[in-house]
């Protein structure tokens, strides 16, 4: 199973501290394709402005940041 690397996650935390655009295209590990706003990511996964959760462990890629 694939899933995002500790280098991502960190570099996505990064972004999240800064006050550019957190709008991201995320693939998950099923090739479905989301897109939204990240509110915050954490040690477990990321959370999206409108409600919406996903583990790091179903994440594939994430593009935008």
């Amino acid at each position: 199973m694939d899933m995002i690397s500790a280098k991502d996650r960190q570099r996505i935390q990064g972004q999240m501290q800064r006050d550019e655009s957190r709008i991201v295209n995320i693939v998950l590990n099923d090739a479905q394709q989301v897109a939204g706003e990240i509110e915050k990511a954490t040690h477990e996964g990321i959370f999206m402005v409108d409600g919406r959760y996903y583990g790091y462990e179903d994440i594939k890629e994430i593009n935008g940041l």
